[in-house]
Formats: structure tokens, sequence, C-alpha cells
């Protein structure tokens, strides 16, 4: 039997057509060569390449997505920083306010002044009935009348008490008016002190839990509802003057942080830390090195020392030898 009927070629007219074109996987009649077999590697290696690219332009993409997204958050929060600056807290600190003390004594005084006024005025009709003496009714109608001309033309220096009350009250109403529709309009429709409740990161004191109420009110945008008292108002107020105070410190950190950007120097606590141990051990160092010196400079001194000390011994014999020899001379 011949070898060829019992593995013919892939390319042979004996090669059975209805095999199963299944990828990477070949019949065992056919045989692949290294030039095919390199084609295929090259071509897995391409479209893997391909897809590592691929997976990383999106990455890439997805990161330049997330940072724009959060400068425009950070730009959105510090337009909303500024604008803190801009609010009318003399309104929302309710200075204005007419208090409760005031209030009373205005209605006070309006009680006594339409008092005496009724007074004069019976003792006045009373004279007229010969109730009374005729000069108490006479008095009488004049203070009557005084009374009632400061009230017809405005003497309010005389009797601040008349038509204050009634101001007064005018008064509370139209700042209670206006604070809430200041407050709404703050607010708007968005909310806008929980949008800056980030600011809690440099200030502490917003972390309170009355602070954090009112902010959660702001988000879930039931805040007007709920705010119907002056206590309501004035904590709202003080929300506002501590996230000026933390806006304050924000925007002072982000120039210190632009100016040692601009600078090229790393504020890392590490690195400070780092540097001042460098400099710690040159110290160190430098010190370990004045103290080697000074040992070397006192051996040297003693040395010098004890040179002159041994030479001196070595003169002092020959002059007093030469002074002996004068002396046996003269003699």
């Amino acid at each position: 039997m011949d070898d060829k009927n019992l593995a013919p070629d892939a390319d042979s007219a004996q090669t059975p057509k209805d095999l199963p074109s299944v990828p990477g996987v070949y019949p065992a009649h056919h045989k692949m060569s290294a030039a095919e077999a390199a084609e295929k590697e090259a071509e897995r290696e391409r479209e893997k390449i391909k897809a590592q690219w691929e997976a990383k332009q999106a990455e890439k993409k997805q990161e330049e997505r997330k940072k724009a997204e959060e400068a425009r958050l950070k730009a959105e929060r510090e337009a909303l920083y500024k604008d803190l600056e801009t609010l009318n807290y003399e309104l929302l600190s309710l200075s204005e306010y007419p208090s409760d003390f005031e209030i009373e004594s205005a209605r006070r005084s309006r009680l006594g002044w339409f008092f005496g006024l009724g007074i004069s005025v019976f003792l006045f009709t009373s004279s007229l009935l010969n109730l009374v003496h005729p000069w108490v009714g006479g008095i009488a109608g004049g203070i009557a009348f005084v009374l009632w001309l400061s009230h017809g033309t405005g003497m309010m220096q005389f009797l601040p008490g008349l038509s204050r009350y009634p101001e007064l009250l005018a008064k509370r109403r139209k700042i209670k008016n206006g604070v809430t529709e200041y407050i709404q309009q703050i607010e708007a429709k968005r909310g806008f002190i929980h949008r800056i409740y980030p600011l809690v990161h440099h200030n502490p004191r917003l972390r309170a839990r009355k602070f954090r109420r009112i902010a959660l009110m702001s988000k879930e945008h039931n805040l007007m509802s709920n705010m119907k008292t002056l206590q309501d108002v004035a904590l709202y107020h003080e929300y506002l003057d501590e996230c000026r105070k933390a806006a304050e410190e924000y925007f002072r950190s982000e120039r210190e942080d632009q100016m040692l950007a601009d600078l090229d120097f790393d504020p890392s606590v590490e690195d400070l830390e780092q540097e001042l141990t460098d400099n710690a051990h040159d110290e160190e160092s430098a010190e370990s090195d004045q103290t080697d010196q000074l040992p070397e400079e006192k051996s040297l001194k003693t040395d010098d020392n004890s040179l002159k000390n041994t030479d001196e011994p070595a003169v002092a014999p020959n002059v007093t030898s030469s002074t002996q020899d004068d002396q046996s001379g003269q003699s």
C-alpha cells in the first residue's frame, strides 16, 4: 500500500472536503510550515499589543475625565467659597431686629400716653359739667390739647413711646420677611450650605451636630420649612460665618501651596524631617571633627613645650660654664 494513500497532503486531490473549519484546530493530515506559524504568532502578538494599547488609552481617557471632573468641582466649590464674602451678614445677624424689651417698653409708653390723654379729656369734660373746678378742667384741657397735638404733628422727641410701638412691629415684620427672602435667594434650588460643607477640613467647628443638621436639611431641600424661629436664623448666620473663616484659611493654604510650587519646593513633612535629621548629623560630624582636632592641637602644644624644656638644659650648662671661666680668668 502506498504511503500517499495513508497520509495524503493537504493540497492533494484526495483531501476530504467535508472537514470542519474550526479556528485553532487543524486536522491531523494538515501541517503548518514555519513561516505560517511565525506569521500566526506575530499576528497574535500584534493583537495582544493592540488590546493593551487600547486598554491603556481607555484608562488614560478615564483618568483625564476624572481629573477634569475634579477640576470642575474644585472650581465650582471655589466660586461658592468666594460668594461667602459677598453675603449680607448684617441682615443675617439680625442686629437691627427689635428686641422683646424694646417692644414691651414701647407698648407701655403707648398705653401711658392713651391713659394720660383719657384722664385729661375726662377732667376737661367734667369741668364743663361743673363736676370739678374750672381751673382743673382748664389745665386738663391744655394737657389734652398738647398730647393730641404731639400725636398729630409727630413730635416724637418728647413722647417717643407713642408711635414707636407700631413702628417696631412693622420693622420686625419687614426684617423677618427680608431675612426669609434672602435665605431663599441664597439656597436657591440646589441648596448652598451643604455644597460648602467640605470646608469642614479647614474649620473643625463645622463638625458640630447643629451644623451638620442644617446642612442635611439644605441637601434635602427642606431647610425653609424647618426655619421658623429666630434661633434658626441665628444658627444659619453662625454657620455661614464659620464657613467664611474656613474659606479664608482655604485660600491662604492654596496661596502657600502655589508659592511653594513656584519655588519648586516640596512641602512634605517627611522631606522636612529628613532635611532636619541630615542637618543634625552634619552638625554632629562637625562637632566630632572639632573634638578630634582639639586633642591633636593639645598634643602638639605639649610636644612643643617638651621640646622647649629639653632644649633649655642643654643651653644652661654651657652658659654656667662660660660664666665660671670668666670668673676664673678675672681672678
